[in-house]
């Protein structure tokens, strides 16, 4: 039995408080190879590089600034590899993803081409998600009901898909975006697209870039508006 090879890309930015803590606990897992995890330094001015390099996984630069163009970044240095692997799973670097929740994302993933975690669905600490969040999750996918007739609960950073399937998807939103583009995607080419709850923390440590930030909140529910509107008339 052939038996399937997930590879890790974690986007971060200064997040020398959380970073540590996040690998010990993905290593922790005893699932994932150090040369199959791949953390973005998405121009990090901190420890964050120092720190994940002492770790022996895959440092890798990406300058230009944005979530998405971290995640590119990743997947050009994997898609580079001779061997490639048959999954990939996104989380963040700053801790609030619950880590020993992959083992739900892995076994759901015989249901689904993309298999997200669902803060909603799950158990979110208090205060881990802001109101604006819920906010802007309710309303982005009250459209995403409307316009592609499949409800979801989030746009969840924690989330598991097909190689194959990111390949096609031809992802090419910088910033934040990405999620957005990744479901409508993937709806759009016919894929299985499927929601599980997952926990969600407080950040271990550090600030965040768009939470508790009311400009940057409403710069994040636009640019995902202004992606859900070009991939719904334009499909681009």
């Amino acid at each position: 039995m052939t038996i399937s090879r997930t590879f890790v890309i974690i986007p971060v930015r200064n997040e020398e408080e959380s970073i540590g803590k996040v690998l010990s606990n993905l290593l922790d897992l005893k699932r994932f190879e150090k040369n199959e995890i791949f953390v973005s330094d998405n121009g990090s001015i901190d420890r964050t590089s120092e720190i994940v390099k002492g770790f022996g996984v895959n440092l890798v630069s990406a300058p230009v600034k944005g979530y998405g163009s971290a995640c590119l970044a990743a997947l050009a240095e994997i898609q580079n590899l001779k061997t490639k692997p048959d999954w990939i799973l996104f989380l963040d670097g700053d801790g609030s993803d619950e880590i020993s929740e992959y083992h739900a994302l892995e076994d759901a993933k015989n249901s689904g081409d993309l298999v997200i975690g669902s803060r909603v669905l799950g158990l979110a600490e208090p205060g881990s998600l802001q109101f604006i969040q819920r906010y802007g999750n309710a309303f982005t996918c009250a459209l995403l009901k409307i316009f592609f007739k499949q409800s979801f609960t989030d746009l969840g950073p924690f989330r598991l898909i097909k190689y194959s399937l990111l390949q096609e998807l031809a992802m090419k939103d910088l910033t934040w975006g990405w999620n957005i583009e990744m479901q409508i995607k993937a709806l759009q080419v016919g894929a299985k697209v499927i929601e599980i709850p997952v926990r969600y923390k407080k950040r271990f440590g550090g600030k965040s870039k768009i939470s508790g930030n009311l400009i940057m909140s409403i710069r994040v529910g636009l640019k995902i508006l202004w992606v859900f509107a070009s991939l719904l008339i334009l499909r681009k």
